[in-house]
């Protein structure tokens, strides 16, 4: 009975109270409750000392008022009861670790074991955040704080963000890692809500040493959860605790989120992650073959390597496609073998296509709109530059084999820039029957240029 009055208390506490004042009830879990007396357990001697002085009467009065009678509130440090069974109640970690416990976590559960450093192969685009990484793990809290890494789909975020929370838990069992998506983080939050105990959530993930969130861009125009983050954020920033994101794009180009959470976003390091180069993946074609104890002729792995440059999930992808292959039919995976069984992952460009460079494209656009190549290049964002510069991405995309990140690096954008672009000129050319006629036509200028 009291239990429930309580969590209700604390709503409206949180709604009512300025936060410096409430921040500290996130430390303080229920415990036991005995007639008219609630029984709550505090971390900390300090954490007790901050709620008597900053909201016990007021949280007393609403109790009084909820229940219809007088409730007293005792407050006990978390040590109390190990004192009475000859334990040292001085140990004030293990008492935080005891409301810990008691708190859902997330710890030691969501991790991926087969994440680790050690099985990143570093390129020249990557050795940055791997470099970045391994340096939060070894010294969290310390100099890259916060830190977000961005990057297309199966470029490694994942891959790194989780080898930060193994690290840690391997070399310092003691920290409290938390590793979660931004939908369970959502999913969380909502549960709390439903269930009128958003102390226990808020324990969770403010009681982390380093808090590890997939995905952030789930959270757009969910400001409600942006809400619970930002003073998430606040509180962990405010302790020197680690916090590492990772997102499908600049934090510049999310849209439906709050701009004091996106300036806490990129307050510490931002990190881009682009497409490995071929000699990284040949290296993690090999890296995969070991780990999964089989033998690939080296054409095999060139030809793979060669034709997929997208992102480390499709090259996986390929060579788990010839490895089931391979041991469903019992036959060695020769180069004739991968090329038929990957022949609708590597689409073999049509003559007229391997001929037609991006230069080409960039040049007759220019030409059609009556404007400079650097402008379609540059950074200008007139109208018609803008429009040039997305009819040029389109095409290049449409009539050549590149992939959106290959596109990236020759137009100085990145990935989701990119994606947004293509997507743009596809759904307007379906309702605009003029930009449907500058397309064909430049399409048609184009591919006679290269005959």
């Amino acid at each position: 009975m009291l239990e429930s009055i309580w969590y209700q208390t604390l709503e409206q506490l949180h709604d009512s109270l300025p936060h410096a004042k409430t921040m500290w009830l996130d430390y303080v879990v229920f415990k036991e409750e005995s007639g008219d007396t609630l029984i709550l357990e505090c971390d900390s001697a300090m954490t007790k000392a901050n709620v008597e002085k900053g909201c016990l009467a007021e949280a007393s009065n609403l109790m009084d008022e909820l229940s219809g009678r007088k409730i007293t509130i005792e407050l006990r440090i978390a040590t109390d009861e190990s004192s009475d069974s000859g334990e040292d109640a001085d140990d004030e970690e293990e008492s935080v670790q005891s409301v810990r416990d008691k708190a859902p976590t997330s710890r030691k559960s969501l991790l991926n074991p087969a994440y680790t450093f050690d099985n990143f192969i570093p390129c020249e685009s990557t050795i940055f955040a791997y470099n970045a990484a391994k340096a939060i793990a070894m010294h969290p809290g310390m100099n890259y704080n916060p830190c977000l890494i961005y990057g297309g789909v199966g470029l490694g975020k994942t891959h790194l963000l989780e080898s930060i929370g193994n690290y840690v838990e391997t070399e310092n069992p003691r920290k409290n890692v938390v590793y979660v998506t931004a939908e369970t983080f959502t999913n969380d939050y909502i549960q709390s809500l439903t269930n009128k105990n958003t102390s226990q959530f808020r324990i969770k993930y403010r009681k982390a040493d380093i808090l590890l969130i997939d995905d952030i861009h789930f959270l757009e125009k969910k400001i409600q959860t942006q809400e619970e983050l930002f003073h998430t954020f606040n509180d962990l920033y405010e302790t020197n605790k680690q916090i590492v994101f990772t997102c499908d794009r600049p934090i510049s180009e999310l849209k439906g989120f709050t701009d004091r959470l996106k300036s806490r976003f990129t307050r510490g390091l931002n990190i881009n992650l682009t497409a490995p180069d071929y000699e990284t993946r040949v290296a993690i074609l090999r890296k995969k073959c070991e780990d999964k104890g089989v033998r690939i002729y080296d054409s095999v792995l060139n030809y793979i390597a060669e034709n997929i440059k997208t992102n480390v999930r499709d090259l996986e992808g390929s060579l788990t496609t010839l490895i089931a292959y391979s041991n469903l039919i019992k036959t060695k995976i020769t180069l004739e073998v991968a090329q038929e069984h990957l022949k609708n992952i590597i689409a073999t460009p049509m003559a007229s296509e391997q001929d037609i460079s991006i230069g080409t494209i960039v040049k007759e656009v220019a030409s059609y709109f009556s404007i400079e190549i650097s402008d379609i290049k540059g950074k200008k964002r007139t109208a018609i530059i803008k429009d040039a510069r997305n009819v040029a991405i389109y095409l290049t995309r449409k009539i050549t084999q590149y992939s959106t990140t290959e596109i990236g690096t020759y137009f100085d954008r990145d990935h989701s820039t990119i994606t947004h672009s293509i997507d743009k000129v596809e759904k307007e050319r379906k309702t605009n029957s003029e930009l449907a006629q500058t397309l064909d036509t430049l399409e048609t200028r184009i591919r006679k240029s290269t005959k």
